[in-house]
């Protein structure tokens, strides 16, 4: 089970176990994006659900004691709060409070002490205080978790919870790693362990089948012991400084496009700002639990999606046909039977065909193409004086967007940061004849503080390519006409990171474990949680998902997967946001340097 699995599980346990009868649910905005995410309201109305309501929103409203109100918020002394005022002045007939982590004793006396009329028929902690984004992708919604390179107030206590939250749910006990050189990184791990240390007792019991409620079931093809020990497994805390390259990349597979170009948020993206849109589509869902179409096509590249939009568009115009020819009563009952099916497809073809040709328009307004072009070269060639003459060529160049032109000075300052013939104060100067804006010629510096080479333990750029990217032209995306050439084969440093953590090759110089080390370090774990501070990426989160799909077909034909990855960070990066929390990051911090 993944991180999907376990928050869904979740939540068709709490409505069940709150006995028949129609009933309402109370969430918090947090509790609200997590229930959104793998359900669709109309999936959880079909439970008996006859409402939704939020929290912060209450109000003295009619007594509807003929409902249940089943609560779903996170712990938090607002919450409390909030919800103590409600069993003061009850509209419900029972309440079944669900929390999604762990509550104080003392809240739990303030809500005893509320309940005065004995309405709260049940009181649970659960484990589902993190945003499934996919089986094997989560995040925290922490846009801004560092500021001054430190831990942001309260930032550090909700990555802990959120965090130990995921494991629980999975009913693991793992070890816990962190990255070396990074005491934010310490930090948080020391925060884990220590909660799991509290807890895990509880764990241990409802992982042996002790415990009749509170942990989604662990799958059983990934226990390979007999006696139903809980499965070897770690969690690797990294932090964003050491990958600076990976944000700042424009990404070319489908999901990552959407992010990158349009913006997702909480599964939800905009597009009411496309010429002409219909009212219907100017806010679209792209969650893969809730779109077929997305959950298959979500990893495949841009001349790819191209292809499969075609396809779809074809099995659309064929079905359309048929559904036009209505000559008899047994047409007319057919088309009955199969009408919210065509509905739902047309629905589909309509939101992708325009979310794909508004990424096609901004691609080729942005003459992205090049720009991607020169990132690959950048990040992956070798040769300097190349690399610098395109960029400036880019740089001068004004159908290339002032924030484009800045990343690529961005790029070549960390690329070649130590190069003997740097020539990023005269990058950052054709930047200024442009007159773009000062923040990027300030994030210019404020890139090479966050993530230069006295930033990074990792060595990024250690394999360089025989030959620049121009070489790779063999290498063509078709399906969309204008699509010549996309290149991606710059893969991120978090892959290598978890290949190697399968594998059992970690360096505990460079991943040293909180605690003493188990006995058997070296060991293969079976399940590996990379947790990124600072935010991870959607080309992170294809690259983790083309892993386990390696892992799950092991040499030899196996049918068990040999080990599986989960993929986390603080929140879900795109360029723009990621320029955003390296601005938080670093402000009001000494800089040792880079003065441009």
């Amino acid at each position: 089970m993944g991180a999907v699995g376990a928050i869904k599980s979740y939540i068709e346990t709490m409505i069940r176990d709150s006995e028949p009868g129609y009933k309402i649910m109370l969430m918090d905005r947090e509790t609200t994006a997590i229930v959104s995410l793998v359900m669709a309201m109309s999936e959880v109305m079909k439970q008996e659900v006859y409402m939704f309501e939020q929290v912060e929103q209450m109000s003295s409203g009619e007594n509807m004691s003929y409902l249940k109100c089943v609560v779903f918020v996170r712990p938090t002394p607002e919450n409390i709060s909030l919800l103590c005022r409600e069993l003061q002045q009850p509209r419900y007939g029972a309440y079944y409070i669900y929390f999604s982590n762990v509550v104080s004793k003392a809240s739990v006396k303030q809500l005893a002490e509320s309940d005065e009329q004995e309405l709260v028929r049940e009181v649970q902690e659960i484990y589902a205080d993190y945003m499934a984004l996919a089986p094997h992708i989560f995040t925290l919604n922490i846009p801004r978790p560092i500021t001054g390179m430190r831990w942001a107030s309260g930032c550090l206590q909700r990555s802990m919870q959120g965090l130990t939250s995921l494991v629980f749910s999975l009913s693991l006990l793992p070890d816990v790693r962190y990255q070396a050189n990074s005491d934010l990184a310490r930090q948080l791990a020391d925060e884990i362990r220590m909660m799991i240390t509290m807890e895990g007792a509880v764990v241990a019991s409802s992982s042996t089948g002790n415990s009749s409620y509170g942990f989604a079931q662990y799958n059983n093809s990934y226990n390979n012991s007999s006696n139903g020990a809980i499965p070897s497994s770690v969690v690797i805390i990294l932090d964003r400084r050491d990958d600076p390259i990976t944000p700042l990349l424009h990404q070319w597979t489908y999901e990552a496009m959407v992010h990158q170009l349009l913006g997702v948020n909480g599964g939800r993206v905009s597009l009411a700002d496309v010429p002409g849109i219909a009212e219907e589509l100017k806010e679209v869902v792209m969650t893969p639990t809730q779109d077929e179409f997305y959950a298959k096509s979500m990893y495949l590249n841009y001349g790819e999606i191209g292809q499969t939009i075609k396809q779809l568009m074809e099995e659309y115009q064929g079905k359309l046909s048929k559904q036009q020819k209505v000559e008899s009563i047994a047409d007319m009952k057919h088309f009955v039977q199969n009408y919210p099916q065509f509905k739902q497809m047309s629905g589909t073809v309509s939101k992708h065909v325009t979310v794909v040709g508004e990424l096609s328009r901004v691609v080729s307004a942005r003459r992205l193409l090049q720009v991607s072009e020169c990132q690959q070269e950048l990040v992956c060639g070798t040769d300097h004086s190349p690399n610098l003459q395109r960029v400036h060529e880019l740089v001068r160049d004004p159908g290339i967007s002032a924030e484009d032109a800045a990343v690529l000075v961005m790029l070549y300052a960390i690329r070649h940061q130590t190069h003997a013939n740097n020539d990023t104060r005269g990058l950052v100067s054709a930047l200024r004849k442009r007159s773009v804006n000062d923040r990027y010629i300030k994030l210019v510096s404020a890139m090479l503080e966050y993530g230069g080479e006295a930033a990074r333990q990792s060595t990024l750029f250690s394999s360089p390519l025989p030959q620049d990217v121009s070489a790779f032209k063999k290498l063509l995306f078709k399906g969309v006409k204008g699509v010549e050439n996309v290149y991606t084969q710059h893969k991120p440093l978090v892959l290598e990171t978890a290949t190697q953590a399968v594998k059992g090759r970690l360096k505990e110089s460079s991943y040293p474990f909180i605690g003493t080390a188990p006995q058997n370090a070296a060991a293969r774990p079976q399940t590996v949680i990379l947790f990124i501070i600072g935010g991870a990426t959607y080309e992170e989160s294809a690259a983790i998902h083309q892993l386990n799909c390696t892992l799950a077909s092991p040499a030899g034909g196996t049918a068990t997967p040999s080990a599986r990855v989960l993929l986390g960070g603080t929140h879900i990066l795109n360029t723009p946001a990621f320029l955003e929390s390296v601005e938080a990051a670093v402000e009001g911090t000494t800089r040792t340097s880079h003065r441009l």
